[in-house]
């Protein structure tokens, strides 16, 4: 029998109003105002707003041809819509989403190049040491790497770099995310880079939860609060989140 999502969301009471945005949090009268105008009442509230991909200001960037940054299906499509075996890549980026888009291009593209002003890669999650081991498994995918580098400007497919130039075809850009918090924000919820969090997914205002991307919390191995934009991460604060708006009792600490 073939999966049906609307039978899934018709079996649960689930309502989904597509195409419509929240614009507004009452905390007090405990409603949700919505961008057609309609306000809705909660008794518990989970805000997943996710984040945005950061794109810096450099000189030029606007007149690149086929650029995309990372983070969604659709840049995932517009990617492999531009890909083939004569094009060379160059990945702003040698984090967690430009590693992953180096690792899906391997093999699929005539060259592949990560730059990032780090000294090594996934600088924010790995210590040096593991870092290295990282970066010397995809450099024998032929993947290529410039460290301690950036681009300054582009001048129409030439990126220029800290004392030398690189021409590409494709431009990836995967410097980072920066969490959409600003319906948590305008609430009164304690927010710092990202909204914060306790193990719970409990935000600072009362039967209000959120998760993934949009969300900062403790890291247990760093002992401070990150941002951890990654789907395991957010997969776990939704449960939990999940779990505690039902009356259970749940943490992703454990």
């Amino acid at each position: 029998m073939k999966y049906r999502a609307d039978d899934f969301y018709e079996k649960n009471r689930v309502t989904t109003l597509l195409g419509i945005k929240a614009v507004k949090i009452d905390k007090d009268k405990k409603t949700v105002t919505l961008s057609d105008g309609q306000i809705l009442p909660y008794d518990k509230l989970a805000v997943a707003t996710g984040s945005t991909p950061f794109i810096p200001q450099i000189e030029g960037y606007d007149g690149v041809k086929n650029k995309t940054t990372f983070s969604t299906l659709d840049d995932a499509k517009r990617l492999e819509g531009m890909i083939d075996k004569t094009k060379n890549v160059l990945i702003m980026g040698a984090g967690l989403i430009g590693l992953k888009c180096a690792e899906c291009l391997a093999h699929k593209v005539k060259s592949i190049t990560v730059v990032d002003h780090a000294s090594y890669v996934l600088h924010s999650i790995l210590k040096q040491e593991e870092a290295d081991e990282v970066q010397k498994v995809l450099e024998e995918q032929g993947i290529k790497f410039m460290l301690k580098n950036g681009v300054n400007k582009f001048d129409g497919q030439t990126a220029y770099l800290d004392g030398s130039t690189l021409n590409f075809d494709i431009l990836v850009m995967a410097v980072g995310v920066r969490p959409n918090v600003a319906l948590l924000r305008d609430a009164d919820a304690k927010v710092n880079k990202g909204i914060v969090v306790n193990a719970k997914s409990e935000t600072t205002l009362k039967d209000v939860y959120a998760c993934g991307d949009c969300t900062e919390y403790l890291d247990v191995s760093s002992n401070e609060n990150k941002i951890m934009a990654i789907l395991p991460n957010a997969y776990m604060q939704g449960e939990t989140a999940g779990i505690n708006m039902a009356g259970g009792s749940a943490s992703f600490d454990k």
